[in-house]
Parts: C-alpha cells; structure tokens; sequence
C-alpha cells in the first residue's frame, strides 16, 4: 500500500451553513474540505475510471446510474505528443522530433486534474454489471499530527477503480499513447472525498460552462444530470440549454438530406407558403421536447426532464440521438401522409395541381406530397408543426417504458457530434430499435390516417364544404390555435385503432385535462 502526503484544503463559510441542502437531487451537505497532491500521472491513469450508463442501471432508476463522458482518443492523442514534445511538435505531426530537436520543448501540465474518492461499498457500472468498491480496493484519507495522506491500496480485483474523474480525462487517458513516460511525470491533483454525481455535475459546470470554457449544450450531454437541476433553473442554464440545443436541432433538420424539412424551414425571416420559420420552430421544440418538468406544465421534454410516477428522470440521448429521432418522426409522418387515402389528402393535392410550377418548386422544393409539403396542409404551418410535436412527445413519455426509450443507446464513443456522419448513424441506429421505431410508424400513421381533417382553411374545397368543416379548420388559426389543434388531436386519438396510441391518448388527455 502506498502512501500519498496531500494538503488538506478547509474551503467552507458560514454562509453556506443557511444552505438548503437537497439529498433528493442528490445535493447533500457536501465535503468542507478536499485535498491537493502531486501524483504520478500513470499510476492516477491506474487508480482513476469514469462511470458508464448502462440500460439496466437506468431502467431501475438506481441512485447510482452513472454517466458517459465524451471521451475524444484525438485529443488525448494530442496531449500525448505535447507531454513528449512540447509545443509546437504537439500541433505537427508531420515534423519528426528526431530531426526537430530545436522545435523540442517541456510539455508541462501545470493544471490541476480534479477527481472523486468513491467511498467504499458505493456502486458504479462496470462491463454491464453493478460494481461495489470493496474496503480494501478504496482509497482511505489518513491524518496524523496535523498531516494528512491517502492511503492507496494495490490494484484491486473487484474490476472498479476507486477514483472517478470530474474534470481532466484527456489528459490521464492520453498516457494510453504513451511508451516513455515513468513515475517522474506527475500532475496537480484535487481530491474530492465522496462526492454525489450531482455535486461532481456541479463542480463541472462551475468550472467549464460559467467561464464559458464550453458551451452549455455540450455540458448537458457530458453530464445529463445537469438538465433537472433546480439550481440552474433559478439561473440562466436551462435556458441557454435549451435555446441552443432547439436551435441545433432545427439547423440540423434543415441542413440534412435525410430529414423531410431539409430547405422548407426558412432561416432567414423569409415567408414561404408550406414553410416554417426558424423561430417558430425553436420555439415549438422549446415547447415540446426541449424543456425540463416544472410545477406548472404536467407534460415535461423528452429531452430535457419528464416525471416517470413522482421522479424526475432524465433521457441521456446525446445530441445526435436527439436529431435523428426529429428526423425519424417527421419521416414517418411524411410516408403515412404519401399513403393516405383520407380525403383530405386527396383534396390538398388537388388543389397543389392548380399551382404553376414555378410556385411548386418554391413551396417544395424536393417534391414531397403536396398533402405533407403543400400550401393547403396544416403539417406545413407553425401550428401544425407544434401540434405533431407535441403529440410524439407527450405520447412517448405516456409510453415511456412500453417502448424501451432508454434501452436505445448511441455507438458514437465521444457521444455529442452532430456532423451528418453521426446524425445518419443514430437514424439507422433507432430503425433497429423495434419497439421504438414501431410506435413512431404507429403514431404517425393514427394521425394521418385515421380521418383527422389536416387541411387549413384556405384549402379551395373547404368553401364547397360544409360550413361546420370550414368553421373548425379556420379555428386552428392564429395564436389559439395552437392549443385547440393539439387537443382536438389528442380527442381524436383517444379512438384510434393501435392499442398503444388509444391508451397513450387515454393517459395524455388525463395527464393534460382533456376531456
């Protein structure tokens, strides 16, 4: 067993003795000291591990669920020429040291690495099994005549490291790259002793999103926890998460060949019959799936926080999981739409016979059915983009646990890109996700297919229809229509033919007040 001579650093005020600890959101009265040491960085690389989400440990909504981290091998790799080089060999890898050495130089890491002592018996997720941190693999704080050590064990057998790393993984996972560097090379270290992962996701934002060193919407996918954080309600976090990730997903929607709005979301002001703007659409998934449960909406984001029966749960979707289901309900909206026979599909793509072609290639520009992408669809306008939004995501929180939303994972290692490589991946990903993608095409077909009038009112056949038609259809009009699309939708689904739709329906309408 070695021993590690730390400083103990005493950090506590008697203002925060008036704080109100919150041990439900895993907030307890933290630590009033941590310890500072030097450490070489093979062995903390030895002694430090980062907990990964695993599907069974979130479908019990253990205490301990653990989180994945973005870990990027090409950034660690790059620290790892840097430690053996320096700047600049470290951003060259096409000069060779060998015949470089004036451009070598010492490739210091001056900043201190931040990690968490598991307390023994804790449990952690390892290999897809729930791992207790024994009592002799744990790392023990010791202090003797107003010193203070770690006392660290030998590698243990129970297959769980004893520290957890809060803030530095590139640069200990980057001696992974690394043949040359022995005990002489140590780094800065802050421990933490026992800390909840709520505090750990706290400490991470202080540190990397306050001083804007990343953006808020890449913090929320490093640590999920951060999205039902009341503290950060009370501040601007939320918000910005929001804002920005409903403003990278609508660019996303836009921008991809695969997603069916590719080119009809006008991002520049622009006003375009079938089209819907930029702003309406961030706000429609600010509205929907970007938003965390509050106290004054029953129906909270699938993206941000729902309340599963009284606890507040968190889907860990990264941002890629999050665009390629938006693409994937749209899709299938738009092929149940192709194949519908109701009569007001007949009668929008009718009526878009009457256009010239030059308005067509403007109102759709990738030839999409005119009763989808047309002038006379509600699917094309803001509110019936809200009101299909709204339905996926209040219908897949009221099936949350029937269809497995938790057991779909993302194979992507870093867990945050958005390029058009990774948003592909996680749309073929979800089509292999049965019970998922089943109840998409289920859903989308019972809300095009089953006899809802789709049309707007300024749809030409309605004014040789009945009155009564053409009444209701200029109801979902303006800034109340809004709402009284959406519930008509739900009323109507409450009789649709798919079991789990009617009883999703069933469970909305009571969750919201429909009657």
């Amino acid at each position: 067993m070695d021993r590690l001579p730390v400083i103990r650093v005493k950090q506590w005020l008697d203002t925060w003795d008036a704080a109100e600890w919150a041990p439900d959101e895993g907030l307890p009265e933290p630590p009033r000291e941590f310890y500072v040491g030097s450490i070489s960085i093979r062995m903390l690389r030895e002694l430090a591990g980062v907990s990964r989400r695993q599907i069974s440990e979130r479908k019990s909504a253990s205490d301990t669920p653990g989180y994945q981290r973005a870990h990027e091998v090409e950034r660690s790799n790059k620290i790892a020429r840097y430690i053996s080089y320096g700047y600049p060999l470290s951003t060259s890898a096409g000069l060779r040291p060998e015949d470089h050495a004036d451009l070598i130089h010492p490739g210091w890491l001056p900043s201190s690495i931040i990690v968490n002592i598991i307390s023994p018996g804790e449990k952690r997720r390892r290999a897809g099994k729930s791992v207790k941190l024994a009592e002799n693999d744990a790392i023990s704080v010791q202090s003797k005549a107003g010193l203070s050590y770690l006392e660290i064990p030998e590698v243990g057998s129970s297959g769980l490291e004893p520290l957890e790393i809060i803030d530095g993984q590139h640069r200990i996972f980057s001696v992974d790259s690394l043949d040359d560097v022995d005990e002489n090379y140590e780094v800065p270290v802050v421990f933490f002793n026992g800390l909840t992962q709520a505090w750990q996701a706290y400490l991470f934002w202080v540190i990397n999103v306050e001083p804007k060193k990343i953006n808020p919407s890449l913090a929320f996918d490093l640590y999920p926890e951060l999205r039902s954080q009341s503290w950060l309600e009370r501040g601007e976090g939320i918000k910005i998460y929001q804002e920005h990730r409903a403003q990278e997903i609508t660019e996303a929607l836009w921008r991809s060949e695969s997603s069916v709005w590719r080119d009809r979301i006008e991002l520049f002001g622009g006003r375009v019959e079938g089209h819907v703007s930029n702003a309406a659409f961030i706000r429609t998934l600010m509205a929907t799936f970007v938003r965390r449960w509050g106290a004054d909406h029953r129906i909270g984001g699938l993206f941000g926080s729902v309340d599963r029966e009284g606890k507040e749960r968190v889907l860990r979707w990264n941002r890629a999981q999050q665009i390629a289901f938006l693409i994937t309900i749209w899709n299938e909206v738009a092929i149940a739409v192709k194949t519908s026979r109701d009569a007001w599909a007949i009668a929008c793509r009718d009526s878009y016979g009457g256009l010239s072609v030059e308005q067509k290639r403007k109102i759709n520009p990738h030839d999409l059915d005119a009763a989808f992408a047309g002038p006379y669809t509600l699917l094309g306008t803001d509110q019936g983009v809200r009101a299909v939004c709204y339905v996926f995501n209040a219908f897949f929180q009221a099936s949350y646990s029937e269809v497995g939303l938790e057991e779909w994972e993302s194979d992507n290692e870093a867990g945050n890109a958005t390029s058009d490589v990774d948003v592909e991946a996680c749309i073929k990903s979800l089509r292999s996700q049965k019970s998922i993608f089943s109840f998409v095409s289920s859903l989308a077909s019972s809300l095009v297919q089953s006899g809802f009038d789709w049309r707007t009112s300024a749809e030409p056949g309605l004014k040789m229809g009945s009155q009564e038609s053409a009444l209701r259809q200029a109801s979902y009009r303006g800034s109340s229509g809004y709402k009284l699309l959406q519930d008509n939708l739900i009323r109507h689904l409450k009789s649709a033919k798919n079991n789990l739709v009617r009883n999703s329906a069933n469970d909305v309408a009571e969750m919201v007040g429909v009657k």
